[in-house]
Order: structure tokens, then C-alpha cells, then sequence
């Protein structure tokens, strides 16, 4: 997670779980589903070719299959930062639930859903810590993200709520610093 991806998407990974409060969105307020939800599937793909992004995802790994929330969750993912990542990194974000067979847009409420972020630097500046599994393999998790290839390997974190209910899910962020573009990732995901 040398790159701006892989860095960006583990920490807003760790900032949506571990450390809600960062995105002012309070999960134990939510209703919690009666049953435990499962990622069923996941398909991630990077939506720009290699030489159009700044920083490129090549693996990325959930586990295990199928994924449990609330339980633990398992990461791993390199990806690689052709030039430093840092501030002001827009975020452009869109998440979508199929309804029968449309998608519908889940708006941005309470900085989750289909938002912009001006600064995704300024959100992750307020992590008090990195995970131990990002200090212990050099994955920055806060601008700048130099030039180089982060790898995180297999690491287990605690989800202790459901956040989506069962359904499928396509997410898309795109990611710019000035002019730069830096990287546009496509995920789509079945929760059952």
C-alpha cells in the first residue's frame, strides 16, 4: 500500500471500521441486522489502464470466504505509487445498492455513501495511529505517500458491526491531486 491506492483504500478501509468517529459516522447509532451478513463475493478491478494512474492496486485480498460481520477480516494488497501522493487529494466517490435490477445511488450522508472528498490528506491526518500491521510492513497510512510499492501482507482486523445489509453493492473511487490523476478503483460486492 506504497501507492496512494493501496494506502488510500486501507486507511478508509480502517477509517470506515476501526475508526468510525473519523468520518463522523456513528455505527453504533445505526440499526444492526438481526443476522450476521456474509461478503458472499467481490470482484475489484482497476477502472483506468496502468499508464493513465499514478498509483495502481495489482492485489488485493479479502478473507476468508465467505467474510462474516461482525468477525474478523483478513487484508493483503500491493499496489505502487508511481510519484508521491499528497495533499490536496480529491476523492470522488459513488456506492451503489441493486435494487430488483437497477442501481440505485446511495447518497452521502454523514461523509458515507456517494461523496466527494476535497482532501482525503486532512481526513487521514486525523488517524491517531497507524494499524500495527501497517507500521510493522512500512505502509504509510497518512500523506505523503512516496514513490515506491507498499505490500501489506495478510493481516487480521477486528469489524465489529454490520454495516451493509445483505444485497449487492458497486463502489467506485476516483482519486485526483490537482491535474494528476491518480487512480480510479471499481469494486463489486454481494453481501448475503
Amino acid at each position: 500500500m506504497n501507492s496512494v491506492v493501496l494506502t488510500v483504500l486501507a486507511a478508509l478501509v480502517a477509517c470506515a471500521l476501526g475508526l468510525p468517529n473519523v468520518l463522523k459516522f456513528n455505527i453504533e447509532d445505526q440499526p444492526q441486522p438481526k443476522k450476521k451478513v456474509q461478503l458472499q463475493k467481490y470482484q475489484f478491478t482497476n477502472c483506468l489502464p496502468k499508464d493513465k494512474e499514478a498509483a495502481v492496486i495489482s492485489n488485493l485480498d479479502f478473507q476468508p470466504d465467505p467474510l462474516v460481520f461482525p468477525g474478523p477480516l483478513t487484508v493483503s494488497f500491493t499496489a505502487t505509487a508511481k510519484t508521491t501522493i499528497n495533499t490536496p487529494l480529491q476523492a470522488v466517490v459513488y456506492l451503489g445498492k441493486k435494487v430488483g435490477s437497477i442501481w440505485v445511488k446511495i447518497p452521502c450522508i454523514g461523509q458515507i455513501g456517494s461523496c466527494t472528498y476535497p482532501d482525503l490528506c486532512q481526513i487521514l491526518a486525523m488517524i491517531p495511529q497507524c494499524p500495527d500491521a501497517f507500521i510493522n510492513n512500512n505502509v504509510p497510512c497518512q500523506c505523503p505517500f512516496n514513490t515506491g510499492t507498499y505490500t501489506l501482507p495478510s493481516s487480521e482486523f477486528d469489524v465489529d458491526a454490520s454495516i451493509f445489509p445483505a444485497g449487492d453493492y458497486h463502489g467506485q473511487a476516483n482519486l485526483t491531486m490537482g491535474d494528476t490523476v491518480v487512480g480510479c478503483y471499481d469494486i463489486m460486492v454481494t453481501m448475503g
